[in-house]
Parts: C-alpha cells; structure tokens; sequence
C-alpha cells in the first residue's frame, strides 16, 4: 500500500486492543458526478475548519513515460506552478497565491500527478477559477523551461549524492528488465536535459484532458455548491481522445530468473534488498489487499518474522512492504545489517521466507491485528483532510475509488488461505532480485555465498 504511517503503530496497536474491527469507523463519504466533458468532480464535506483543499489529479506520470520522456511529466509538474493564459509570468501566478492565501504543492507518482491548493473557504469560487486556468492553459515559456529544468535537475543532483542512488537505480533496473522509466518518477538527467516547449504540448494534448483527470474538493464546502461552480470554470476544458483505450501502457514483463547486483558504498553496514514483482491492479485485485495484510502480519514486533531478525540482533532494521499499483506493483524487503552478521541474516531471512505459505506461520490473534492495523492508518489519514485528499487522487488513478471505498471491508475478509495462495502466487519458488551494499573491504572479507542467495540459479547482473 504504501502508505504505512510507522509513528503511529505503538497508539495503533493499543486501539485494536479495545476495539473489533467491526467496530471502527468507515471511511469519510464522498459525493461524485462528472461533468459534461468527462471530468470526475468528488466532494469530501467537513466544516469543521473553515478551509478548503482544491486538487486536480491526472494519470499521468513515469509508467507512461519512454526512456527520451523519463522526468518530463515530474518537469511538467514544475511548470504547472508559473504561467498561463491568464497569468501571464510566475510572478503573476504567485501573486494570485499570496492574494488568495494560497498554500500549494504539486507531485509526480508513477500512475498520478496531482497538483493541490489549500485557502480559506470564502476563496473557494476564485481557488476553482485559479486552478481551472492553470491546468486548461500552461504557457511554458522559454525561460520559465529553462529555470524549472535546472530546479528539477538540483533536485536530480540532491538525490544522485545519496551513496545509495546507484545501488538503488542497479536494483530497480533488475527488477523491471529495461522498463525501469515506467517505474522512476525522478526521471534521467538526458531525458530532462532535452524537454522541450514542443515535448510539454504534447503531454498537455495526450493527457491533460478532463477524460483523464479527477477535480477533489474537500473541507469546509458543500456538494451543491460545487455542482454549480465547477461547470462554470471547467466546462471550457475540452474533452479529448481517451490516452489508453487504443494504446495502454504495457506491462512490465514478469521475471523469468532471480537476479543478483551489488554495489559498494561508504558505509560501515551492509544492505541487502529482495524484491519480487507483486500483483497488479486490475490483473488481481485481491491478490492486492491480502498483500497489504501479509506484510502487516509479518511486521508485528512480536511475530516470528521480526523477532528472528530484528529482536535478535541479527539485523539493525528489516521492512517487509508491498506497493499498490495497476502496472505491477513491487513487493520489498529492506535490510541493515552488519558485514559480519549478513551471512547468518540472510540465512535466517530465507528460513522465513520458506515458512511464509503454512497457515500456522502466524496467530488468527496476528491475522486480526494485522487487519485492525491496515484499518487504523487508512482512517488515521482520512482525519486530516489535505492526506486524504492525496488519497483519493492516488486511489483514483491506481486502482478506482470502487476499490478504495470497499478497501476496509476486503480488508476483513482475507483468511489464512488467501494468504497461503498470495505468497505461492508471488514470493516462495519466484524470480527475484537481491541486491547487496557494503564496502568493498567488506565485500573482500565477506564475500556473498550461495545460502546468502537464496537460490543457486541466480545470475548476477552487472
């Protein structure tokens, strides 16, 4: 899911202690229609505070993005922020933000880009016509190009000093077999290097269309009072040919062998990463949800999973994740340790893996946590209403708000066979890729061995 909130597990664990999942609350209800030109509107009351937050989400982002285009719709997000037809330079944009109290953000995901206002309630009418501007009629002026390319580049250059860039970039290019600008929003430093005014009119025209787009209002706001006045400032946004119905982005293909790549780093510790190629959205939808359940059970600070690895010392911390998404959606292990202890970690690692399918692996007690768990930080979330409105917008374009709004209930519904089957569908006998990091003295002294591996058919990649 991704979207796992770790600061709050400790007060999440002490609710599902006194409260059945039956007991907890729904998700915050929502109002949806679309307007005449195909766009999704979507209203989440709450007057409680006297602002509201005004969102346009676009599928959009890397997965539709080739190698030449990889970081131009994260580009594009950048460029939203300066001019347009009415607003004709950034200062003017900015101006109009300090006018109405704005506070804004923008971001780019692999299957989304969402850009978001927040202002006082009384702003609302002006925020809608401010926002249907900016995304009906970007300039993308030269010089306005070339300044948010050396901002995206800066941003480039700040991740690229991680010692953990090139490691990280080796692992996703195993796991996604050359498709890996699908899979990186960050982008290539070429491909930003080489946008164009021409290559921005032509993401605006393929995918900028309110066919392909949700407007989320929520807050202090009524649901009839946004059917008039979205019609009014987003009507003249002109419906265009469906990006994806003759051309959807392909998958990427599956593994067919697990893979090893390693890397050396400046760093007293050793990492290892496992990823699997999970379930996709649309492909198998529940395979989806039970993953979020598996991986919440074996995080549990008193299941087996983490007490042999992280309880025992053998490892400094280990994450056990699953990342929702129609084009197939990664599951990941994280793992720190210490060069001399990553032999026995990586040992006892598979051991668990090996046991990850027998329904005795975990407590009916262990199941329901896991649930009441996932339950609590979805609802955590939907309490403060600028996260929940990102929610929505992702939730959208990845997977449908059918499925978000019935997620808590297939939550409850997964079992210990629906598990058993997961981790045999996707994780026991599968194709992986494992990566190692660690000093190349570390390396020297504790070179990797095959029960490290996990499988003595793994080929290592460059």
């Amino acid at each position: 899911m991704n979207r796992i909130l770790r600061a709050i597990l400790p007060l999440v664990l002490l609710l599902v202690l006194f409260a059945p999942i039956s007991g907890f609350a729904q998700l915050p209800p929502w109002t949806r229609f679309t307007l005449d030109n195909g766009l999704d509107v979507l209203v989440v009351e709450n007057h409680l505070t006297p602002i509201v937050t005004i969102e346009i989400a676009v599928k959009n982002g890397s997965f539709t993005e080739p190698p030449e285009y990889n970081g131009l719709s994260h580009l594009y997000e950048h460029m939203f922020f300066t001019s347009n037809a009415r607003d004709t330079t950034e200062d003017d944009f900015l101006d109009r933000v300090d006018n109405l109290g704005i506070v804004y953000n923008g971001r780019t995901e692999e299957e989304v880009v969402e850009y978001y206002f927040t202002l006082p309630k009384e702003n609302l009418d002006s925020g809608l016509d401010f926002m249907a501007w900016a995304i009906t009629s970007p300039l993308f002026k030269p010089d306005e190009l070339h300044k948010q390319k050396e901002v995206v580049l800066g941003e480039f250059d700040r991740n690229e000093a991680s010692p953990f860039f090139k490691f990280n970039r080796k692992e996703d290019s195993a796991l996604w077999g050359g498709w890996e600008s699908r899979k990186e929003p960050l982008g290539e430093r070429p491909a930003i290097l080489s946008a164009t005014h021409e290559k921005m009119l032509f993401i605006k025209g393929k995918y900028y269309l309110p066919n392909n787009s949700i407007l989320i209002i929520t807050g202090d706001v009524k649901a009839e009072d946004v059917k008039k006045l979205a019609p009014k400032y987003f009507l003249r946004w002109q419906r265009g040919d469906d990006p994806f119905a003759t051309n959807p982005p392909q998958r990427v293909p599956p593994l067919d062998h697990p893979l090893f790549v390693q890397d050396t780093i400046d760093d007293p510790h050793a990492y290892a990463k496992v990823y699997w190629h999970g379930p996709s959205i649309g492909l198998d939808d529940k395979g989806t949800y039970v993953a979020d359940v598996f991986s919440s059970i074996i995080s549990q600070p008193e299941h087996e999973f983490s007490k042999s690895l992280e309880e025992s010392g053998l490892a400094q911390s280990i994450s056990f994740w699953y990342y929702t998404q129609r084009y197939v959606g990664p599951i990941r292990t994280d793992i720190t340790t210490t060069p001399e202890n990553l032999d026995r970690t990586m040992k006892v690692f598979w051991q668990q893996v090996a046991k990850f399918a027998d329904t005795n692996y975990f407590s009916d007690e262990e199941l329901a946590t896991a649930k009441n768990v996932l339950r609590s930080q979805t609802l955590y979330r939907s309490e403060k209403l600028s996260d929940f409105t990102h929610d929505l917008a992702f939730w959208w374009a990845s997977a449908g708000l059918d499925y978000y709004g019935t997620y808590l209930d297939d939550l409850s519904k997964v079992t210990k066979q629906d598990v058993a089957n997961y981790v045999r569908r996707y994780i026991q006998n599968k194709p992986y890729v494992l990566g190692m990091a660690m000093s190349k003295s570390a390396f020297m002294a504790n070179p990797p061995i095959p029960e490290m591996l996990g499988n003595p058919s793994l080929q290592s990649r460059p």
